[in-house]
């Protein structure tokens, strides 16, 4: 018998209490434990390393391996020896609502020093740990904390001389030698921002940065975000009922944005210079570049409807812009790829300045080419073959570039290019993920965090040729074993993995748990085990949990990715059945009268869809944190493939779990954090109500916190609710037949 929505929230409110127990009764929940503690194994493992600017030592991040209080280390190359640069507690950190806010927005769960900069002479470093900032000394390992609290944004000046920093939501600057600061900008406040990106660019845009500086560090630019003009949402938390509700700014679907210009202001701050460009038709503010090679400062502009993008060069003198080159897409324009670690945006100007790089997809898939000063295309480079993916260095005094390209689809390597033959020399090809970091202006070694097939994660230097010369130490609790499969299937050739319990036996008949996203912008099926360590922990209990990836999804080209315009659900769902059907037919071990799904975000989305609109095949289904109805997601994401609401009414009805939610027919548990800030908790209460009014039961599971599940004992009770809501809706079959 199905448990009540009442009788279900009182079970997920219990569990904290008694998983204590349950753990020590059936050590076979301890795979969940163990993964969440470890954050799926990656806890203890070195993150944002970089090499010292004379290469004789590399400095990374790095926790224990079952806590998240991140320490700087100094790793030297040629004895080996690691150094811990910072000792910092964070049990107490005390952050602002902003400082939560951003850490949401960049998916950031650690805690401790969580960034760092390196000076360019290599004698000194920054780093930034809850808002308060430490000057490290890297000759004597002396570590100073910088006076006051409580700085957002933190950005090391290129002469390693200075600090800009956010504070009160106007620019400061900090003079890193004697600690004092002074306001930059000025007339800051909750609605009008300076120095920090807007929602939309740090949850959508993949931009994360609001200031600048020049190459010379005489001057900034810096984002202006007026919010006035944004809706105010309020998050209460239901533990604190005393404390006031939190104002969140929040652009719904067809509501207004942030106001955004940037300006430019000198170091001691003074007159800001406003560059100007028509930002009533390209509002969204996707990249600023400021050449260290050329001086060059660019933008990279989008309109609303993200059909249209604009490379404008900006005369810092006068701020006057003048367009480069335009990207156009009827569907929409993906922003070109970043190497999130080298810090290598696009546009990127060689030093002749006649000449820049830039990626685009208009051949299908993604190529980097070579353009001249005015923006008019000299040649391709890459090759369609290897889908370009990064561009992690350029070394002119050498001709040559490395990137790193997706030639298989689940994974990634790295190459380098001579730009003179356009000749390809592989330097990291090895099955997995490459993350890949040059330190500044050294072209002959790099960082390669490359996360194998095998289940290991290695963070490696590499030299010029690709030979791995050292691997940064570890203390990463290692990964159980597990048993994971990685295939094409089906007619469309669909990206898969199926995942079977350790101990699978030849001639066992088990039920199936799709595991699935299946929404634009993430590519779930990477051959990379570690990735996958909680899926393996409910294979372990009895299932065979699949992942796809169909259309709508990145990494294959345009015309699949952009197959869901105007309808978010049709396509992803005709492929995840299609495709779970193709490996039903492929291995007999997977019992097809048993199938469950689960995912979280988009994928709980999907799942509240899956089980509504294909009762024949989903028997079950687990939905975290679903957007239920897009107009009251975010503008820059739910616009960008339905457009406006009072646009294309269809699209959004198509697209929206209310319009389905009286076929519900199936077991479905909702599960969702009551102070989400990204999928706001209307959208489960919204489909709550509509179920009711259906007279169609549920279960549900109320959490607290936001999106993301970043306490260990939450996370691991969740994925045990699960995992128990499935395997009782998808009993073992009693019979000798499956039903």
């Amino acid at each position: 018998m199905r448990q009540s929505a009442r009788n279900l929230l009182m079970g997920s409110l219990l569990l904290a209490t008694w998983h204590g127990g349950a753990r020590a009764a059936d050590t076979s929940l301890d795979c969940f434990a163990q993964s969440a503690a470890t954050q799926g194994y990656s806890l203890g493992l070195p993150r944002n390393a970089t090499l010292t600017p004379d290469g004789r030592g590399a400095l990374f991040l790095r926790s224990g391996p079952r806590d998240t209080a991140l320490q700087l280390w100094l790793y030297d190359i040629a004895s080996g020896q690691e150094t811990a640069l910072t000792h910092v507690a964070s049990k107490d950190e005390h952050l602002s609502v902003e400082e939560k806010a951003r850490r949401e927005r960049a998916r950031l769960t650690m805690t401790g020093v969580t960034a760092f900069e390196v000076a360019d002479n290599g004698r000194s470093a920054i780093a930034s740990q809850a808002g308060r900032l430490l000057k490290v000394n890297l000759t004597d390992h002396g570590v100073t904390a910088l006076p006051g609290d409580q700085w957002g944004a933190p950005r090391l000046s290129p002469d390693g001389r200075y600090i800009a920093a956010v504070k009160d939501n106007d620019v400061h600057v900090i003079a890193l030698d004697s600690g004092k600061s002074h306001r930059v900008t000025h007339g800051g406040k909750p609605d009008l921002t300076h120095g920090v990106a807007e929602f939309a660019a740090a949850e959508e845009l993949d931009r994360h940065d609001g200031m600048w500086w020049s190459p010379d560090s005489r001057s900034l630019v810096y984002e202006e975000a007026d919010l006035s003009g944004v809706e105010e949402h309020y998050i209460a938390d239901p533990e604190n009922p005393a404390t006031a509700p939190v104002a969140f700014r929040y652009p719904k679907a067809g509501t207004p944005n942030a106001r955004v210009r940037l300006g430019i202001i000198k170091r001691h701050g003074g007159h800001t210079r406003w560059i100007r460009w028509d930002n009533n038709a390209y509002p969204y503010v996707v990249r600023v570049v400021w050449s260290k090679e050329t001086g060059r400062l660019s933008l990279v502009v989008m309109n609303r409807a993200q059909s249209e993008e604009r490379v404008l060069d900006v005369n810092p003198r006068t701020g006057r812009t003048t367009e480069l080159l335009a990207e156009h897409d009827p569907a929409w324009v993906n922003i070109a790829p970043t190497a999130r670690t080298s810090g290598l945006s696009l546009p990127h100007w060689l030093k002749d300045g006649q000449h820049f790089l830039w990626a685009s997809e208009r051949s299908g898939k993604w190529q980097l080419e070579m353009r001249h000063a005015d923006g008019t295309l000299d040649h391709v480079l890459t090759p369609a073959n290897l889908p370009f993916a990064s561009l992690d260095d350029v070394d002119e005094a050498h001709h040559a570039i490395t990137f790193t390209a997706t030639p298989d689809r689940m994974g990634t390597a790295v190459y380098r290019q001579d730009l003179d033959t356009g000749a390809i020399t592989p330097l990291a090809t090895d099955a997995g993920l490459h993350q890949v970091h040059f330190a500044s202006d050294r072209h002959d070694a790099f960082i390669d965090r490359f996360n194998a097939a095998d289940g290991s994660v290695h963070v490696a230097l590499r030299d010029h040729d690709g030979r791995i010369t050292a691997t940064l130490p570890d203390v990463a609790q290692a990964l159980p074993a597990f048993n994971m499969q990685f295939l094409t299937v089906g007619a469309q050739g669909y990206d898969a993995m199926v995942v079977r319990p350790v101990n699978f036996r030849r001639g066992q008949r088990l039920p199936v748990i799709l595991s699935v996203y299946a929404g634009p912008g993430y590519k779930e099926v990477l051959r990379a085990p570690r990735m996958h360590a909680e899926k393996q922990c409910l294979a372990n209990q009895g299932f065979i949990v699949v992942s796809l990836d169909g259309r709508g999804t990145p990494g294959r080209d345009r015309d699949w990715e952009r197959a869901i315009r105007n309808d978010l659900i049709d396509a992803p769902l005709e492929d995840q059945v299609a495709g779970v059907k193709a490996l039903g037919q492929k291995f007999p071990e997977m019992d097809m009268n048993r199938v469950g799904v689960y995912g979280w975000s988009f994928g709980g989305y999907f799942t509240a869809m899956a089980v509504m609109r294909h009762p024949e095949l989903f028997r079950a289904g687990v939905a975290g944190a679903p957007p239920v109805d897009f107009s009251d997601y975010d503008t820059a994401y739910t616009e960008r493939y339905l457009g406006l609401p009072d646009q294309d009414v269809a699209g959004y009805r198509t697209s929206n779990v209310l319009t389905y939610a009286a076929n519900l027919s199936r077991p479905l548990m909702l599960i969702h954090g009551v102070t989400d800030d990204n999928v706001y908790f209307i959208n489960t209460l919204k489909l709550t109500r509509a179920l009711i009014t259906a007279g169609r039961p549920y279960d549900l599971m109320l959490l607290p916190g936001t999106h993301m599940l970043s306490d260990p004992i939450l996370r691991a009770n969740v994925s045990i609710a699960r995992m128990r809501y499935l395997k009782d809706h998808l009993p073992p079959v009693r019979s000798g037949k499956s039903g």
